[in-house]
């Protein structure tokens, strides 16, 4: 049977997503006061503290690493996701914000970037409390 034609009867949609940091409270201060996430929730969860966060659409759970434990560093050269992509409806504009708020661009990527393919917009990938990109685009 071929999967394209059956597609499933309803197809998902992101929830939200997982972060594990081993720099909660930064990576608390990062989403909403640099980023604009709401705080939704914050509390203890099993042997770890957890944040629910809403930016816009998508919700992201922040978990700290288990009390006791240590989370390696951050690597490019780590399974899973590569980066976490934000539009904005300004970029210029948020990048101020963001820039006069203590973000910094990432070192891959010291400045605004346009990627090399036709029709391409700039981009920005700040520095994450991890060490982790994140991208910010234009709508």
């Amino acid at each position: 049977m071929n999967d394209e034609q059956n597609p499933p009867p309803v197809r998902p949609v992101i929830d939200h997503i997982a972060l594990q940091t081993a720099n909660f409270d930064a990576a608390v201060d990062f989403y909403t006061r640099i980023l604009g996430a709401e705080l939704l929730e914050r509390r203890p969860f099993k042997r770890r503290q957890m944040a629910w966060l809403r930016l816009g659409e998508i919700k992201l759970e922040l978990f700290s690493a288990r009390d006791g434990e240590a989370l390696a560093e951050w690597s490019d050269f780590t399974s899973g996701p590569v980066h976490l992509a934000l539009r904005v409806p300004n970029l210029a504009e948020f990048l101020q914000h963001a820039l006069a708020s203590g973000a910094q661009f990432h070192p891959s990527h010291p400045g605004l970037f346009t990627p090399p393919v036709a029709g391409a917009r700039p981009i920005a990938y700040l520095l994450g409390p991890d060490g982790e990109e994140v991208e910010i685009r234009d709508e």
